[in-house]
């Protein structure tokens, strides 16, 4: 016996794991229902990812100008990768970064 039935269809309800947090969905109606909190745990999530994203911009920004500033200045003070065939502006690591959230993804 499923322990939730759909509110909308009547069907039995799955417990699907998204981004750490459980949600019920209804496989026939593709419904989502969610209990207390989880709305909230899943926008702060989103919220922390456009706040990294704003500040690796800002940065990003304030490099810019630095270079445009006295561009002689900035390439000494940046290492020279021969690998990327450019000045790193920083040490991280640039690989493919996970697809940001988004709330529509509890349907997948």
């Amino acid at each position: 016996m499923p322990l939730l039935l759909c509110p909308n269809c009547n069907a039995s309800m799955q417990n699907v794991k998204r981004s750490g947090v459980e949600i019920d969905m209804c496989p026939t109606c593709r419904g989502v229902w969610l209990d207390r909190g989880e709305l909230e745990k899943l926008l702060g999530e989103q919220r922390e990812e456009q706040k990294g994203r704003e500040q690796d911009r800002e940065r990003f920004d304030r490099e810019i100008r630095d270079f445009h500033r006295d561009p002689d200045d900035w390439k000494r003070r940046h290492p020279y990768d021969a690998k990327g065939g450019h000045h790193r502006y920083d040490d991280y690591d640039y690989r493919k970064k996970k697809k940001r959230f988004d709330i529509f993804d509890i349907f997948d």
